[in-house]
């Protein structure tokens, strides 16, 4: 259908039981792409010293475009995403690794993301609501980055 010569997009991510497995397995040419040309490059130019640099340089980059295409297809900037990829993802990431093994880790991998989605679709949605009912103060760049939900004190059902 899409034509695309390596139609290996992902392999079994529902079967992960840790996060690092999780992360290969979700979006196999995203993955390859971030291994081969930051990780790999990192380590190549600090002569194999400082993984742990290169990996939360991957995070960083991975977070930094996914909140980019919030941001433009919201039309604000939250830092919801950038905020849980850089805490919880790159906590669980050490301390849910890859002897983690067993159908417990898998539960935990589930809730763990269902919780996540969940917390991310409150939070956009209160802010998406916040900058369609509360008035702009200024139409200025910081406005953009500046979370309006933090200071509307709209009530959630106005007299009608």
């Amino acid at each position: 259908m899409l034509r695309f010569a390596d139609r290996m997009f992902y392999k079994d991510w529902w079967n992960s039981t840790s996060y690092a497995n999780y992360y290969r397995t979700w979006n196999v040419v995203v993955h390859d792409w971030l291994f081969y040309y930051v990780y790999r490059d990192f380590l190549w130019m600090s002569q194999k010293h400082f993984r742990t640099v290169a990996l939360l340089c991957v995070f960083t980059l991975s977070a930094v475009v996914h909140e980019y295409i919030l941001a433009v297809c919201f039309g604000f900037f939250y830092p919801v995403l950038f905020c849980l990829f850089m805490c919880f993802g790159l906590m669980f990431n050490f301390i849910v690794h890859d002897q983690r093994k067993g159908p417990i880790w898998n539960i935990f991998m589930w809730t763990s993301i269902f919780l996540g989605q969940g917390v991310i679709i409150c939070l956009y949605s209160q802010e998406w609501y916040a900058r369609h009912y509360c008035p702009q103060k200024e139409s200025s760049f910081l406005d953009f980055l500046k979370p309006r939900s933090w200071s509307c004190r709209r009530p959630l059902m106005a007299d009608s």
